[in-house]
């Protein structure tokens, strides 16, 4: 929480933040696995497809915001026991994007996502 004991110099915690933000974006790629044919009794076929994450930055929220994509989704198949992609986003990327974003120095309170 933002306090007159704490503020940095700056007027008020929006400031604050926008005087740490680094570049304006950055693009990630992600490979990620997925079940491209189930053959039964844990016997798959495993593809694997990449997901594109843009964080950009955002003044009106002081932090990036995150948006990604999977351009071939639609080789991905429910029904072959995949999810979509917020499923896949949480399970194999989101760590891998919090570990890159830390390493450029962005962290949690720089994060609008």
């Amino acid at each position: 929480m933002w306090s007159e004991s704490n503020n940095y110099g700056f007027e008020n915690e929006l400031d604050y933040l926008r005087s740490l933000k680094k570049d304006d974006s950055y693009t990630f790629t992600y490979p990620f696995e997925y079940i491209a044919k189930n053959h039964g009794n844990d016997n798959y076929d495993i593809a694997t497809t990449d997901m594109f994450v843009r964080v950009e930055w955002s003044d009106t929220e002081a932090g990036y915001a995150m948006a990604y994509d999977v351009p071939e989704m639609y080789k991905i198949d429910p029904s072959e026991g995949n999810g979509d992609a917020a499923s896949f986003y949480d399970s194999a990327v989101s760590w891998r994007l919090e570990d890159d974003l830390n390493a450029l120095g962005i962290g949690f309170e720089l994060r609008a996502f």
